[in-house]
């Protein structure tokens, strides 16, 4: 039996959107494969009725920026807790292929997911949300990074 997620406050009820284009910081971990460029990434986050029912964060999206380094890019997004006002912390977990370092469409590719705590507040139209992400290569521990975004109220 799945466990259920807690339930969004009011204030967070429609669309939200935001990208990531650079990190505040990142750090490779002991071992890993050397850190290249930080590929922007896409949130979107739904939180509405459907039918009758509660509201609930019916859409969760977490994605890689088009690029040609990229293919196969695939996240989701879940609530993990709220302080039932104006602030929630959700998980995304994001996946994606990446093509390796020199190689293009249609060369070799590396898998790349990443897990990320997002710390999420509501002001008005803006969400504010600060990052904690722990990335793997190749199913190895690669990085930590931090970052901070705004992300907007958009239209669903």
């Amino acid at each position: 039996m799945q466990a259920q997620q807690p339930v969004l406050p009011p204030v967070f009820r429609g669309c939200w959107q935001g990208t990531v284009e650079q990190v505040d910081e990142i750090r490779r971990l002991p071992g890993a494969h050397k850190l290249g460029y930080w590929t922007p990434k896409t949130y979107r986050l739904c939180y509405r009725r459907v039918g009758n029912g509660p509201y609930d964060l019916t859409f969760g999206e977490t994605a890689v920026v088009a690029s040609e380094k990229i293919k196969y890019s695939r996240g989701r997004v879940t609530v993990l807790q709220t302080d039932g006002r104006t602030s929630a912390k959700l998980h995304a977990f994001l996946y994606f292929d990446e093509y390796r370092a020199g190689s293009g469409p249609g060369g070799p590719t590396c898998s790349v997911d990443e897990d990320t705590t997002l710390n999420c507040t509501i002001d008005g139209d803006s969400m504010r949300v600060n990052a904690a992400v722990y990335g793997r290569r190749e199913d190895q521990p690669w990085f930590r990074a931090h970052w901070h975004a705004i992300f907007n109220h958009v239209p669903q």
